[in-house]
């Protein structure tokens, strides 16, 4: 459109107005060949150079075009219905150019853009971020509560089934260790039935191999005879050496001066009960347990010796000592008060013991391997002394209480393959378990324990879950909790603000209460006795937008209409309706108020848009002006239809704003009698009357304008600030009141401005009062058409063309001339309304017919010099005739005809002397320009009298 425009501008401009100048200011030239020239010109040359581009499209429609243009197109022929598109249309071929954007930056875009959308959303409205958050909460907190109730039941569950574990492997653990000290007892027995050392001796042998061969698993390694606390006999026992067997180094020991073990042995003879030593590391080798009792007899003196012979260690070389020992050897020790009970009369005769082995007993007996097959971690313990620690050179555990380990699972620790049981290998390679770690049980996670005493030894079991108590559930369970909470928290959140977004645009378009009636299907009907309408326009909108691609218009009216919203929205005013440049918004409704105040606030609303405007520089460098007409009255408010539904104001009071908004004047606000007495009741703003003019289907009409207002802290519309707005428009052009003819009709003075250095006037001679012109039609172009006597042009003003396009009065299928005085003027007035010269200004033109006149503006360039006039001959209105298909009866010759332009912008036309009229002409469409000259037609401008009423 650019470039038809530049080539429009290029060729056209100097070139026809020279031409249309040199062509109207010569006066002897044939008037109808000055006409044909000039229509030649501005339909030919304008129009077939500025679409020159479509006609090479088109080529069988641009000719049709071409030809009609330069034999003169008749109005509403195919030819003229082409030349007659929408400007749009036009653009169609214009090279756009284009700026390629990747997916991800649009996506990122839209992402931005919806995330700027939502948090002005939430900021409108908080309730949709903390109802979610609510939502959030309450999922979280029954959604864990939910895990962690249930998690902890499933913990105290495993945890009572280990207890139970534990305690039923404690009980065996007991049974099974008192099996393996049972043969000390039988022992003890044995000794009492003769306790003659002789006797004793000579049948202890087999008696204790036999228990060895019972024994549980052949855990029972030795059994022992310790007469007067010396170990005299040990069986088995191989050879007659340590080099034979290691169990050699134990005859020979003396219990009662064993330091290490003094308080089991005490612990022994003191409780007569079997004392259990160990789990330690044996003399021999490997590690094993001592099961030791005491023996008494009964009825026995204080100086009994049960036969026992003394121990001779020079005969035991490997004790390395020569010294006989005779009896009990109590010196120093703390047993000598337990040697002999008076009370019982009892002596005391020694002890048994019975070595078994840990290895065998832990691997073959316990069964604790069980508890690591079912997922359990174990430590199996028993209490350290500090001499043991002090012996392992463990004194950094002296300082509290501690527990050396005797059997743990794998998992608890890791044994190499190599290592030993204190130099006796393990059954299973890495099976073995030294005792040389202490507090294993405290690397369980929370262990259940038990502790399990036999015959005074005391042992402590602990078990843990392989997997810990909490269930492995737990921790993907407040995971998806978590989630699935958010998730649900954030959809609930996305279908608020998708509801409030669609909530709040159709409640920009529809009220709320409109939509609660509508949602039940009822239809919506509300009568309001006074409510204040405001329209407002963009002057010459279409000549701008005309010049601007349609993207351009776009981007132009979104950002002023984004600022009208922004008003509406601080001034508490709904918007009806958006067409085109024009904005309709109403006060007082949907929401009823007092009329006063919703007064108030439309002005207000009108001043603070003119202000807007006035500061505003749109896209692309536009600036505009507005129009804005207020009007206050009744109005019924609806919902028609079911399609697409509008919430619409019906009533003559739209009407008439709309009225006052079309005959305002640019950034002022023009408003009716009504409103001026709300405004007046508001107080606080600056009325100026205009005067009656007149308002088509109103009549007559007092208007005023609002230049502004005043601080007003009270009354129905309180204001903090003034505004002024009365600098930014010239004073308007007075009112001028319209006579009405004979049949009611308004004949409109309108201001015009000449068509270039000159203006043209024609005079048409009639033929008398009987003169009349015969019945015409000319066909309706589809062309926009302004009131009665306001023609605008189908094709934008910048392509500087002319366009023959008739508004008919309701007339649609043509203009009726019927042959009387005063109804052929009228119609004939009718036909040349449909004639126009579409240019971004207007010319007036006055016809005068026989007594009546009438005034009608045609679109014309910006006004140049001053006024003058040309004679036109009747061979001129044979050539508007045939332009506009119209058809002249040749029995009635066309009255006097007078077509004027004036160069003033604020004189009205006044009425002058009526002239007489010329000789009648020659038939219509024969007489020459020169035949008019020679009849005496004058060069002045007519001016139309007043009708008769």
């Amino acid at each position: 459109f650019c470039k038809l425009t530049k080539m429009s501008e290029s060729e056209g401009p100097t070139r026809e107005n020279s031409v249309t100048s040199r062509t109207c200011n010569n006066t002897t030239q044939d008037h109808h060949t000055t006409f044909q020239s000039f229509t030649q010109t501005i339909l030919g040359q304008r129009i077939s150079s500025a679409l020159g581009s479509f006609r090479e499209r088109k080529n069988k429609q641009s000719e049709h075009v071409a030809l009609s243009g330069v034999g003169g197109l008749r109005v509403g022929s195919k030819g003229q219905l082409e030349v007659d598109k929408s400007i749009w249309d036009l653009t169609k071929g214009v090279q756009v150019e284009e700026h390629y954007v990747s997916p991800l930056q649009r996506g990122w875009e839209a992402v931005s853009q919806d995330c700027k959308t939502v948090v002005r959303t939430v900021r409108r409205d908080p309730l949709v971020a903390i109802i979610p958050f609510m939502l959030l909460l309450l999922l979280l907190g029954g959604g864990l509560w939910a895990v962690f109730a249930s998690a902890a039941k499933e913990t105290a569950h495993r945890r009572e089934v280990a207890q139970q574990v534990v305690h039923d492997k404690g009980l065996f653990l007991q049974t099974e260790l008192a099996k393996a000290f049972l043969p000390a007892y039988v022992c003890s027995v044995y000794v009492r039935r003769d306790p003659s050392w002789p006797a004793v001796n000579a049948s202890f042998a087999p008696m204790a191999m036999e228990m060895i061969r019972i024994s549980n698993a052949g855990s029972v390694l030795t059994l022992s005879l310790i007469p007067n606390g010396i170990i005299y006999t040990m069986v088995p026992l191989a050879g007659t050496g340590p080099k034979d067997d290691p169990n050699w180094r134990a005859i020979g020991k003396d219990w009662l001066q064993d330091n290490f073990n003094q308080d089991k042995v005490l612990q022994s003879i003191s409780t007569r009960n079997l004392t259990i030593i160990g789990p330690y590391n044996l003399t021999q080798g490997g590690i094993g347990l001592v099961a030791m009792l005491t023996i008494n007899i009964v009825g026995s003196g204080p100086n009994a010796t049960f036969d026992v012979p003394p121990m001779n260690y020079s005969k035991l070389p490997w004790t390395n000592s020569n010294r006989i020992q005779y009896g009990p050897n109590v010196t120093n020790t703390p047993f000598g008060p337990y040697m002999y009970d008076e009370k019982t009369n009892t002596k005391w005769w020694g002890l048994t013991t019975v070595l078994i082995s840990w290895d065998i007993l832990r691997e073959e007996v316990t069964r604790l391997e069980e508890l690591e097959k079912n997922g359990y971690n174990y430590v199996l313990a028993r209490p350290v002394a500090k001499k043991e620690l002090t012996k392992a050179n463990r004194t950094d555990l002296l300082n509290g209480t501690h527990q050396l380990a005797v059997a743990w699972s794998d998992s608890v620790q890791m044994v190499g393959p190599n290592v030993t049981n204190n130099g006796a290998p393990p059954r299973v390679r890495g099976k073995a378990r030294p005792l040389i770690y202490y507090d294993l049980h405290t690397r369980l996670v929370d262990p259940v324990s038990i502790d399990i005493i036999v015959e005074g030894a005391q042992l402590a079991l602990y078990v843990s879950l392989t997997g810990g108590w909490t269930p492995s559930w737990k921790r993907p369970m407040v995971a998806v909790t978590v989630v699935l909470s958010l998730l649900l928290s954030l959809l609930l959140f996305l279908v608020l603000v998708n509801r409030r977004q669609h909530m709040r645009l159709l409640h920009a378009m529809i009220p709320k209460k409109v939509v609660s009636t509508l949602r039940r299907g009822k239809i919506f009907t509300e009568s309001f006795e006074v409510v204040t309408v405001l329209f407002s326009d963009i002057v010459a909108y279409t000549t701008m937008s005309a010049q601007m691609k349609p993207i351009e218009v776009v981007q132009m009216l979104d950002e002023l209409y984004q600022e009208f919203d922004n008003l509406a929205e601080k001034h508490r005013l709904f918007k009806l309706d958006t067409i085109g440049d024009a904005i309709m918004l109403v006060g007082g409704a949907p929401d009823r108020e007092g009329a006063a105040a919703a007064a108030a606030r439309v002005a207000q609303m009108g001043l603070d848009m003119i202000l807007v405007t006035s500061t505003k520089v749109l896209a692309g460098g536009h600036v505009v002006k507005i129009r804005v007409g207020i009007h206050s009255g009744p109005a019924v408010a609806a919902v028609v239809g079911r399609k697409a539904p509008k919430y619409t104001l019906f009533g003559d009071t739209v009407n008439t704003a709309s009225r006052m908004e079309s005959n305002g004047s640019p950034m002022r606000i023009h408003i009716s009698r009504v409103t001026a007495d709300l405004l007046e009741q508001a107080r606080g703003f600056n009325i100026e009357p205009r005067g009656e003019i007149p308002i088509k289907g109103k009549g007559l009409m007092s208007t005023y304008w609002v230049t502004g207002t005043q601080r007003c802290e009270t009354g129905p519309c309180p204001r903090t600030n003034s505004i002024d707005i009365s600098h930014l428009t010239s004073p308007p052009p007075a009112a001028t009141k319209i006579p009405e003819n004979v049949e009611g009709e308004k004949t409109a003075t309108h201001h015009a401005s000449t068509l270039g250095p000159s203006s043209i006037s024609a005079a048409v001679p009639g033929s008398g009062a009987g003169a009349a012109i015969g019945h015409h039609h000319a066909p309706s172009l589809p062309s926009p058409s302004i009131g009665r006597s306001r023609v605008s042009s189908c094709l934008p003003s910048n392509l500087n063309h002319m366009v023959l396009s008739p508004s008919l009065d309701g007339n649609e299928g043509g203009a009726n001339l019927r042959p009387s005085n005063t109804t052929a003027s009228r119609d004939f007035m009718s036909t040349m309304r449909g004639v126009g010269l579409a240019h971004s200004g207007s010319i007036g033109v006055s016809l005068d017919i026989q007594g009546t006149s009438a005034n009608m503006p045609i679109p014309s360039p910006s006004a140049f010099g001053t006024t003058t006039a040309t004679t036109i001959t009747t061979a001129t209105i044979t050539a508007i005739s045939a332009a506009a298909s119209v058809q002249p009866d040749p029995a009635n010759p066309p009255a006097s005809t007078t077509i004027a332009t004036t160069a003033s912008p604020s004189a009205a036309v006044e009425p002058e002397e009526q002239k007489p009229a010329p000789p009648p002409p020659a038939p219509f469409g024969v007489a020459s320009a020169s035949a008019a000259h020679r009849n005496g037609s004058n060069m002045e401008t007519r001016a139309p009298p007043e009708l008769p009423k």
